[in-house]
């Protein structure tokens, strides 16, 4: 079954409470305190950062997201077609990073406000 990419705009990092110029990391940090999840994958990039975050204690609780740095937005990355409804675990990490092309998304963030278009 072939999986296609969601994505939809969740927050700007001043809706975080954080300032506009401060850096990626405190972004990053303040974005995992919101969701009330651990960070368990980082992937930065000049333009964009990918994370991978878990409810601490749920090992199938894995989701998604992006850093768009210059427009200093979070983006949540839903995979459709799977039927799991519940998350994914760190094993699961490398393969569907690489069959979705996410790093490449990382890299490029404006495609994927190209894909988003919330």
């Amino acid at each position: 079954m072939e999986r296609v990419l969601e994505t939809r705009k969740l927050l700007d990092v001043e809706e975080l409470g954080v300032e506009r110029n401060a850096s990626a990391d405190r972004a990053v940090r303040a974005f995992a305190a919101w969701a009330e999840a651990r960070i368990v994958k980082w992937i930065q990039f000049p333009r964009g950062v990918l994370l991978f975050l878990m409810v601490p204690g749920d090992l199938e609780s894995g989701h998604f997201y992006l850093l768009d740095r210059p427009k200093r937005t979070f983006y949540e990355l839903n995979i459709e077609g799977d039927a799991r409804w519940g998350g994914y675990r760190q094993d699961e990490f490398e393969e569907l990073t690489e069959s979705l092309g996410l790093k490449r998304l990382a890299e490029r963030p404006r495609d994927l406000r190209w894909l988003a278009q919330a």
